[in-house]
């Protein structure tokens, strides 16, 4: 081992004893405000990102990153030199002062607050997400259905500015580092090129804009059937969910009646025992029904890094909240199984497409004939005679959440381009754009803030459009390559995502990880073929 990178190994364990026990503090306080919205757990988490982010806002520590980082010629063995890339990311996002460290972190902690105890209001009466997302799925009542809707826009009058305000104060940490906003520093620092992500992101906007054409007037057509209206009338609350980021369940196939009766957590046990991955103990330590000034969406987290690994559901016996549980598994087996013999900040996924991608890949699956067959135990006849639709809504759906990602992902963009711009006309104008569905008349509210995502995990989306990709590619290989040939009931499958993609935790970027998996790089023909 050469000087330095005794130095560098001394630097990483340091660092790790300071922030070890820190970093578990926070997300135990982040998990207690996110299922009980309290002010004691809000402050307390507030307090613990504080002396965490001044950790890696310190910037005679950088200077010791930087002085390794001009010297990583000397530094031969990988696992020191990917620590250190990921450490100079992390170091150089959080170079803010003092002042500006705090206003950051206080503002979106408030913001995060009015998520979790917000809910929006129909003739007076308060309606959860949950509630509006029924409304968007079942009623026939135009009128109904835009009250609804519009419940579900109240959050971005609440928000809009604060967020606005800290979309400001991250451009200005970014620019005072020499970068042009916090979008293109944080790509960077993501290990994602800029160039690569938008060409990618054109293409496959081409690549859609006829197929989604055409599938979304066969929709507006069978939707202003039901509603009595014309193609015309159809607006944003006449789609199954408040972006219309999601497929619609058609006369044809709605598979909700095969959930409304079953377990819906037991189902999840089911098939993930059948990879041969072991969820019950994550499921103990989860929260997984709604109630009141709880947190009214799903995510998973790592406590830890020692086993310690949740999710947070608000689950009603339908399939989305089938999918969704699915879906947050798939990131809890990947944290679980990553290796305790990884160095610590090494034991994480390669990167947030990459653990995206395996959630993807876990919650299509209620589209899938055989998990339909084996797990949800639906009639054999029954599939077979929806399996024209199953595959076609399973398109549908994957075009539909493709324009939606083209929308966040442009808006977010301009967003941190120009902050002061009409941001509330723009938001529409991507949506026109995007996904051909027509705005309001004469409406001008920031509809934009409502989507939690713009204020609290900042330009992250291109992480689910990219995720997807990788699922295409993970599943054809699975598909193709993998003793069994299927992820439904095949231990070979979930050893095979144990070992060859799991097991590398961080060592690797999210390409190279991708490459060690699957023998290639990320091509995104497999997802093309397979929706497009």
């Amino acid at each position: 081992m050469t000087n330095i990178e005794k130095e560098l190994a001394i630097f990483i364990d340091n660092h790790t004893n300071d922030t070890k026990q820190l970093r578990k503090d926070l997300y135990i306080a982040s998990w207690d405000f996110e299922t009980t919205g309290t002010e004691e757990s809000k402050n307390r988490r507030i307090e613990k990102e504080l002396e965490l982010t001044r950790i890696y806002a310190d910037k005679t520590r950088f200077d010791k990153i930087k002085y390794f980082k001009a010297n990583e010629n000397e530094i031969l063995d990988h696992d020191l030199k990917r620590q250190l890339e990921l450490f100079y990311n992390s170091f150089e996002s959080e170079q803010k002062d003092e002042e500006l460290l705090s206003k950051i972190i206080e503002i979106s902690a408030e913001v995060n607050d009015k998520y979790n105890h917000h809910r929006g209001h129909v003739d007076g009466n308060k309606v959860s997400d949950n509630d509006i997302l029924s409304v968007l799925e079942e009623s026939v009542d135009n009128e109904l259905r835009k009250k609804y809707w519009l419940a579900s826009k109240e959050i971005g009058v609440a928000v809009a500015d604060q967020v606005i305000e800290v979309v400001k104060l991250r451009n200005k940490v970014a620019t005072k580092l020499g970068y042009k906003n916090h979008y293109e520093m944080s790509l960077k620092q993501e290990e994602i090129d800029y160039n690569y992500l938008f060409s990618t992101l054109d293409k496959l906007k081409t690549l859609t804009d006829e197929p989604f054409k055409k599938a979304k007037q066969k929709l507006d057509t069978s939707l202003a059937k039901k509603f009595g209206i014309t193609v015309e009338e159809l607006r944003p609350w006449h789609y199954s969910d408040p972006f219309f980021q999601e497929s619609v369940a058609s006369d044809e196939l709605n598979l909700d009646h095969v959930f409304s009766s079953r377990d819906v957590v037991g189902m999840n046990v089911e098939f993930y025992d059948g990879l041969g991955l072991e969820t019950r103990d994550i499921l103990e330590n989860s929260d997984l029904y709604a109630r009141e000034n709880k947190c009214q969406h799903a995510f998973c987290t790592d406590l830890d890094k020692e086993g310690d690994v949740r999710i947070l559901c608000n689950i009603t016996p339908n399939e989305k909240w089938v999918s969704t549980t699915l879906h947050e598994l798939g990131h809890a087996v990947y944290d679980k199984y990553l290796p305790k013999e990884l160095p610590f900040y090494l034991r994480s996924p390669a990167h947030t497409m990459s653990t995206e991608a395996i959630a993807m890949l876990m919650g299509r699956l209620t589209k899938n004939a055989e998990w339909l067959d084996k797990i949800s135990k639906l009639e054999h006849s029954e599939i077979e005679a929806h399996l024209p639709n199953i595959k076609e809504q399973f398109r549908l759906g994957m075009l539909i959440f493709v324009r939606w990602g083209l929308v966040m992902v442009n808006f977010e963009r301009a967003l941190y381009e120009n902050p002061d711009q009409d941001l509330n006309t723009l938001w529409w104008d991507y949506v026109e754009k995007f996904q051909f569905v027509k705005r309001p008349e004469n409406r001008n509210k920031p509809d934009w803030a409502s989507k939690l995502h713009l204020a609290l995990a900042p330009v992250y989306y291109q992480n689910y459009i990219l995720g997807e990709m990788i699922a295409s590619q993970l599943e054809y290989f699975i598909n193709n390559k993998v003793e069994g040939k299927t992820l439904v009931d095949n231990k070979e499958a979930g050893k095979y995502l144990v070992e060859e993609y799991f097991s590398h935790g961080a060592r690797y970027d999210w390409n190279e990880l991708l490459e060690k998996s699957t023998n290639e790089r990320l091509n995104p023909e497999y997802f093309i073929h397979e929706f497009i």
